[in-house]
């Protein structure tokens, strides 16, 4: 595995990495939270804002391909991008910590505790916590996702799989469709290997007007660990973290000082 380079380390100019500065504040759960498709760090701005406030330090990862890092390619697997960010995040993972994937952020999530679990140099997370994700087993390709860039952008508009703000620009959405194409990919190329399953809690948020990951489709999730598995169900739709965040990272909080 690749070591990390001396920016991915320093947790002031860290390309994958986005923080408050003057973070580590003793006391304080670390949540490390992975975006949705096409998404960037930004997906948490209001989340790194709130989370002193709740005593959590929240790192919003930025993979390659998005915001400040367009010019480099993207993952198409997720288990490849875990191996990458287990690495990446070795410095941050020196106290309790914990790990929130929105939509395909779950599964790169998912991917990303199981590669830490197996890590002998790292601790187990408290937990994984997935929004708006379908369960693994679920998950089924859209034939608009290996479509043309307009089937692609008109099965987002029409299923909500991108923010309105995104799609209303077409020259960010064709910045951003190599990204979102690859985080696909890497939804739709997960595949659980045989006996394979987290011993840490996972807890789920489901939007309750997401027409995509509804919580049916979301109980799923259980059959991932053999740890407690919890379903909650909170205002808004496939980004309700612009109507629901506070209160999700609220209860999120909660649960990671309880166990803490």
């Amino acid at each position: 595995m690749a070591a990390a380079t001396r920016a991915e380390t320093d947790g002031t100019r860290n390309p994958w990495i986005r923080q408050l500065p003057g973070q580590g504040a003793a006391g304080r759960v670390r949540l490390i939270c992975l975006p949705y498709a096409g998404g960037g760090a930004g997906v948490y701005r209001d989340w790194l804002n709130a989370g002193p406030d709740m005593g959590v330090e929240v790192l919003a990862v930025r993979p390659p391909g998005r915001e400040q890092r367009f010019g480099e390619p993207a993952f198409d697997d997720a288990r490849s991008l875990a191996a990458r960010l287990a690495v990446v995040l070795e410095p941050y993972l020196d106290g309790p910590y914990a790990l929130y994937g929105h939509s395909v952020g779950s599964v790169v999530g998912l991917a990303l505790a199981h590669e830490l679990g197996r890590s002998p140099r790292s601790r187990q997370p408290l937990g994984l916590f997935v929004g708006a994700g379908v369960a693994p087993d679920v998950l089924r390709p859209q034939p608009e996702w290996s479509g043309s860039d307009a089937e692609l952008t008109e099965w987002l508009r029409r299923t909500g799989g991108t923010p309105g703000s995104v799609l209303a620009r077409p020259g960010l959405v064709a910045r951003v469709l190599p990204a979102l194409r690859a985080d696909l990919a890497m939804a739709a190329g997960y595949r659980k290997r045989p006996g394979e399953r987290l011993t840490v809690p996972i807890r789920g948020f489901a939007g309750a007007d997401d027409p995509m990951a509804t919580a049916a489709a979301m109980a799923g999730w259980g059959a991932e660990t053999t740890a407690r598995f919890q379903l909650s169900q909170v205002p808004g739709g496939h980004f309700f973290l612009a109507e629901s965040g506070r209160h999700v990272l609220a209860r999120i909080a909660e649960q990671l000082h309880a166990a803490a």
